[in-house]
């Protein structure tokens, strides 16, 4: 290893040079290396996805495969002075532009009168452009003309997370590939890879919890390997990663969540104490002991209302967390809360229900009801039965999904909502628990989600790019290719109370039957 390369990162010393390279993308590859061969290489790309996963690397090597003199079953060679120069960044025919820095309509015209000169060196000019959706709306515009009619000798590779915010024309004038995230097991096995190139003996356990923690980024997960190399030096250990991350392993997120559901107040509290003085993040661990519940909610039991309450418990605590002063306090009272939520809402019951009496034709009149049922003032069209042992009326199922306000939402778009949070709350229990607290609407071709405007923290969180990115593909499946998702806020919309007056309250009733009172109030 050369000095210079010694003091580049990790993930760039192993940025893959070739498509043979590139790991979890290997339909994309193929059908690239496929065009190369075959001389069909079309004059404009769109690659998305999200990041780390290799956008960027592919249009690197898509544009020395196009220049390569000496090209190997679609691959670059890497040797030729074409390739040489494109590595070392010495062509001025291999263009590479910031979308989010080179946004304006200037950026794009400038563009146009260079593209339509003859490459210097290489056999054809490529543009790559970055972050493309960042361009603004006449810089497309300026852009769209030479994307249609671009001369022979140029080609355009767009890379883009947020391919919902690409105009249609764009999308509609490029070939687009969809990057997907990559499984932790070909992470795994490339991180296994390097750490022997590198000479560092790293546990499987370890690697495979690095590879879990990336989210599909091979990028991310380079970059975990690096800082966990250096803090456990040539010998790793599954206890390295969880230290130098500041995770809880398996076994505490199990005794959590039994303590939890078990109503064990003084081992939540004690478990929480472990945490504070080991270091460890309580929103990271918040959010493991969710996915644990969401691997319940794969394979379902008999206890599925039980875990999905309890996830959304946990889920608007972790919300509550990033938005706290002291998340210590903040915690501890959203996960008693939770418990005692719990204990109220799920009194002893008998674990079946009596039978119930056979129906009957009804007859010309209604029948009297049972006798220890008073009579009604007027006739009921129908018996209705009341349990003598029960002085209240017994509270209705628990539904899997809270009500949303749908009176601005068209007869025919309420199923389709229903169907569509169904399916979300199954994936992404946290976008449900934000959608059921909005007003849907659909109007012309947009499906308008409005907040009040208290509930902004709703609006930005489903605003985030992954979020968005989901929610809109949800919407298409369920309303159509046609509809579009637009989020806002307005002030016409019910106001629901917001989650820290939720939580005070709770925290009233635990104060009520501990006798205690809050001293210190920190939103």
């Amino acid at each position: 290893m050369t000095d210079q390369t010694a003091q580049l990162s990790l993930y760039r010393q192993w940025r893959p040079q070739a498509f043979s390279d590139m790991v979890g993308q290997e339909a994309i590859v193929q059908t690239l290396r496929n065009a190369v061969l075959a001389g069909s290489v079309a004059h404009a790309y769109l690659f998305s996805g999200e990041r780390g996963i290799g956008k960027t690397s592919a249009a690197r090597i898509l544009s020395r495969a196009v220049n390569c003199t000496n090209p190997v079953d679609g691959e670059p060679c890497n040797r030729c002075s074409n390739c040489e120069a494109i590595l070392a960044n010495r062509s001025l025919d291999i263009v590479e532009i910031d979308g989010a820095s080179n946004r304006g309509i200037d950026h794009i015209r400038q563009l146009r009168e260079e593209v339509n000169f003859a490459p210097t060196d290489l056999k054809r000019k490529v543009y790559i452009i970055d972050e493309v959706h960042m361009l603004t709306n006449e810089a497309f515009n300026a852009l769209l003309k030479t994307l249609e009619e671009p001369p022979s000798h140029a080609m355009f590779i767009f890379a883009t997370t947020e391919p919902h915010k690409v105009p249609r024309t764009i999308i509609s004038r490029c070939q687009a590939f969809d990057f997907r995230r990559i499984s932790p097991e070909p992470i795994a096995a490339h991180l296994s890879h390097i750490a022997a190139a590198l000479q560092v003996e790293i546990s499987p356990e370890a690697v495979a919890l690095i590879a879990h923690r990336a989210n599909g980024g091979m990028r991310d997960a380079l970059v975990m390997l690096e800082q966990v190399t250096s803090y456990g030096g040539a010998s790793i250990a599954e206890e390295d990663v969880l230290d130098m991350l500041g995770l809880a392993d398996r076994t505490a997120h199990d005794a959590f969540l039994h303590a939890v559901e078990t109503g064990d107040q003084n081992t939540v509290m004690e478990l929480i104490d472990q945490l504070i003085e080991r270091g460890k993040d309580l929103e990271i661990f918040l959010s493991d002991v969710i996915t644990v519940l969401r691997e319940r909610l794969r394979n379902p039991s008999g206890h599925l209302g039980k875990t999905i309450r309890t996830a959304q418990g946990l889920l608007a605590i972790k919300a509550d967390l990033f938005r706290s002063l002291d998340r210590r306090i903040r915690m501890e009272i959203g996960v008693l809360s939770l418990m005692g939520d719990a204990v109220h809402q799920s009194p002893a019951q008998p674990t079946s229900a009596p039978p119930e009496p056979a129906v009957q034709e009804a007859p010309a009149t209604p029948p009297r009801p049972a006798a220890h049922v008073p009579e009604p003032e007027t006739p009921a069209p129908t018996p209705v039965s009341v349990p003598a042992a029960s002085a209240q009326p017994a509270p209705p199922p628990p539904a899997d999904i809270p009500s949303s306000d749908l009176q601005g939402l068209d007869d025919a778009y309420k199923k389709p909502w229903d169907d569509m949070l169904a399916e979300i709350q199954q994936d992404r229990i946290a976008i449900a628990a934000f959608l059921i607290e909005g007003a849907p609407d659909v109007r012309d071709d947009t499906l308008l989600i409005s907040f009040h405007p208290e509930h902004s923290f709703h609006k930005a969180s489903l605003e985030m790019r992954d979020n968005l990115t989901y929610l809109a593909g949800a919407v298409r499946r369920h309303f159509g290719d046609a509809i579009h998702v637009e989020i806002t806020t307005d002030e016409s919309v019910a106001r629901k109370p917001l989650p820290h007056e939720l939580l005070m309250e709770k925290a009233q009733l635990v104060c009520k039957a501990v006798d205690g009172k809050i001293v210190k109030e920190d939103w």
